[in-house]
C-alpha cells in the first residue's frame, strides 16, 4: 500500500518538475510561472498562456499535454482507489491496532489462524487472556477482526516485533507446516529467550526437532487425535466429563494453575479458596504434586495451584494470592 501511494506521489513530482523546469530553460521564466502553467496545463483547466509561448515553448506544452494527461489521469485513479478500497482506512486501523499491541504486556501471540489456531484463539478468548493473532493470509484474518491482528509472516523478526514477542509470555507456533514452525521457533527464541513456545508438529519425528530448535513443549495433534479416539471408545464418560467442562455452550469451566504470589507462608484454610467457588484438585510444589490436599496443608511463595472453575472464579481467586 505504502508503495503504491509512494510511487504515485513520486510519477506526479517527477512530471511537474520537468514541466516546470522545460518552460524555465526554454521560455526564461521564473520558477512560479513555469510551474503554474505546468499545473494548468496538466489539469486542462484551460486558464490560456501564462505569458506569450514561444514556438519552442508550443512544441513542449503538446509533448506535456499528450504525456501529462495520461500520468495524471492514471495518479488520480490511483490516489482515488487508494482512499475508496479503503486502504487508508486499513491503514488508520493497522496503526491503532499497533499501538494497542504496543500497551500489552505478558499475552499471548498466535501464529497461525488455521485449524489449529482457530481453537486456540477460540480457548485465549473464552478464557480471557490477551492476545495477538499473526497470519499472512488476509483472508483468514478477515474472519478475527473483532481481534487483535497482524498480516504478516510469522517467520520475519519484524512482523514478531509488531506482534510484542520482546513482552509476550508466550507463543503458539501453529503454522502449516514443520518446517515454517521450526523456523519461527528459532527466530522467536532468538528475539526472547525467556518466552514459553508451544509447538505444532504433524511429523512424529519433527517432534525432537521442534524441541531441539527451542520450543517448549510440542503437541502432535494425529497423537491426541488418536488417543481420544481410544479414550473415547473405552472410557465415554470421562471423555463427556470432559466435554461438558471444554465445550462450547456448557459455560466455562476450566483446570487453571495459579501462582503464589504472597510472600508470607500460609495454609489453605486460610486462603480460603471455596470462597471463590473454585475446585482445588493439587498443589504443584518444587518437590512434586501433592493431590486433593488437606485444608491443612502449607504452601509457599512460588508454589502453583491447580484449580478447576469459570473464567471469574480463577480470577477472583489469583487476586487474593
Amino acid at each position: 500500500m505504502y508503495k503504491k501511494l509512494f510511487r504515485t506521489i513520486t510519477i506526479l513530482i517527477v512530471v511537474l518538475s520537468c514541466g516546470t523546469l522545460g518552460y524555465v530553460i526554454i521560455e526564461k521564466w521564473n520558477f512560479f510561472d513555469a510551474l503554474y502553467m505546468t499545473v494548468i496545463t496538466l489539469a486542462t483547466v484551460g486558464y490560456g498562456e501564462t505569458h506569450q509561448l514561444t514556438f519552442h515553448g508550443r512544441i513542449f506544452t503538446v509533448f506535456l499535454i499528450i504525456s501529462g494527461a495520461s500520468i495524471m489521469l492514471y495518479a488520480i485513479s490511483s490516489i482515488t482507489s487508494f482512499i475508496v478500497e479503503g486502504e487508508l482506512s486499513h491503514i488508520f486501523r493497522r496503526n491503532r491496532m499497533l499501538k494497542q499491541i504496543s500497551q500489552l504486556r505478558k499475552h499471548y501471540i498466535v501464529c497461525g489462524a488455521g485449524r489449529s489456531g482457530s481453537h486456540i484463539i477460540s480457548e485465549l478468548a473464552k478464557t480471557k487472556r490477551n492476545f495477538v493473532i499473526v497470519d499472512k493470509d488476509e483472508n483468514v484474518l478477515n474472519g478475527y477482526k473483532n481481534y487483535l491482528c497482524i498480516n504478516g509472516d510469522a517467520t520475519e523478526e519484524n512482523t514478531l516485533r509488531e506482534a510484542g514477542l520482546e513482552r509476550a509470555a508466550g507463543l503458539f507456533a501453529a503454522i502449516s507446516t514443520d518446517e515454517d514452525n521450526m523456523f519461527l521457533i528459532v527466530t522467536a527464541r532468538e528475539m526472547n529467550p525467556g518466552v514459553r513456545i508451544v509447538a505444532k508438529s504433524l511429523k512424529d519425528a519433527s517432534a525432537k526437532k521442534l524441541m531441539t530448535a527451542g520450543a517448549s513443549a510440542v503437541v502432535q495433534p494425529n497423537l491426541i487425535g488418536g488417543l481420544r479416539m481410544a479414550s473415547e471408545m473405552v472410557r465415554p464418560v470421562v471423555v463427556s466429563f470432559l466435554d461438558i467442562m471444554l465445550k462450547e455452550g456448557y459455560g466455562d469451566l476450566r483446570v487453571e494453575e495459579i501462582e503464589v504470589k504472597q510472600t508470607a507462608v500460609k495454609t489453605l484454610t486460610q486462603i480460603d479458596i471455596q470462597k471463590s467457588g473454585s475446585l482445588l484438585l493439587a498443589v504443584a510444589t518444587k518437590e512434586g504434586y501433592k493431590f486433593n490436599p488437606s485444608r491443612n496443608t502449607v504452601i509457599h511463595p512460588g508454589d502453583k495451584l491447580i484449580v478447576m472453575g469459570s473464567a471469574e472464579q480463577v480470577a477472583m481467586l489469583e487476586s487474593h494470592l
